[in-house]
């Protein structure tokens, strides 16, 4: 009796692990005249082994229907069971924003701007695609679609995409961000635009008439706005803010005046 248990156990402890994911061999069971069952020991993710079967009118077709059944398994382990690889995209984002609403670690602003450029510009292309159908290629199209219009539209649409793909993939919903793979997105070059001395000096004649004039409403001309223009024509200061830093040492320096920003301290 001793040996006969030594035996079995020794059997079944030779007997190969089926890694998680994967199946044993597949067995076939006649059930009737016209009905033939497949089944098999498939390891789902908590680790524990499991049986699942198939039944089709021949062996070939209940062993091709085993099979499906067999990939279309979940293979992770998801945090919110009712999300998985087979659900819709929508059910991602609604997902993604009640986790942004409970981590609470972005702005108000922020969080409206993510649910505004995921429903404009990324709903609309994917609404109809569960997860599992959204891959590199799909994501790759919507962002170079969206860059040919807008170059601001296709970067907000990959940071929502990547974020949202992130967190599935943080909760094992799914093996791989589809955004780690796009193709990069190219800024387009425009090509700078400067007054012409025509448009300057009209700048100036308007500035000089309102300057010299009481206006019937707001703030009355303090001579600043004609000075800061001249600054700022001078120096190419991108901002007024800039313009505004200057002090009167800094035109008659001989070094290289430097810009500081607009009420900082004076060194």
């Amino acid at each position: 009796m001793n040996l006969i248990i030594v035996i079995v156990m020794v059997i079944v402890m030779s007997r190969p692990r089926i890694p998680i994911g994967g199946y044993g061999e597949i067995a076939f069971i006649q059930r009737g005249k016209s009905k033939v069952e497949a089944r098999t020991r498939f390891r789902d993710w908590d680790g524990q082994t499991r049986l699942v079967q198939a039944t089709d009118s021949s062996k070939p077709a209940a062993e091709v229907a085993l099979k499906k059944k067999l990939t279309q398994r979940n293979a992770f382990q998801p945090v919110d069971t009712t999300l998985t690889p087979d659900s819709p995209f929508p059910a991602l984002v609604d997902y993604w924003l009640a986790d942004l609403d409970l981590e609470g670690r972005i702005a108000p602003a922020t969080r409206f701007n993510y649910e505004r450029d995921i429903n404009r510009l990324v709903l609309p292309a994917f609404k109809g695609f569960t997860l599992r159908e959204i891959g590199v290629a799909r994501c790759d199209a919507l962002l170079k679609q969206l860059g040919n219009s807008s170059y601001s539209s296709a970067k907000r649409a990959r940071t929502v995409l990547r974020q949202s793909f992130a967190l599935a993939v943080r909760h094992e919903v799914l093996a791989r961000n589809p955004i780690d793979h796009v193709s990069r997105l190219h800024k387009p070059k425009r090509t700078p635009t400067a007054l012409t001395a025509t448009e300057v000096n009209a700048i100036r004649a308007v500035i000089r008439a309102w300057e010299q004039s009481l206006g019937t409403s707001g703030p009355n001309p303090d001579g600043q706005l004609g000075q800061i223009v001249e600054v700022m024509l001078g120096t190419s200061a991108p901002r007024h803010g800039s313009a505004r830093s200057w002090r009167s040492a800094d035109a008659t320096s001989t070094s290289r005046p430097r810009l500081r920003r607009c009420g900082s301290a004076a060194p």
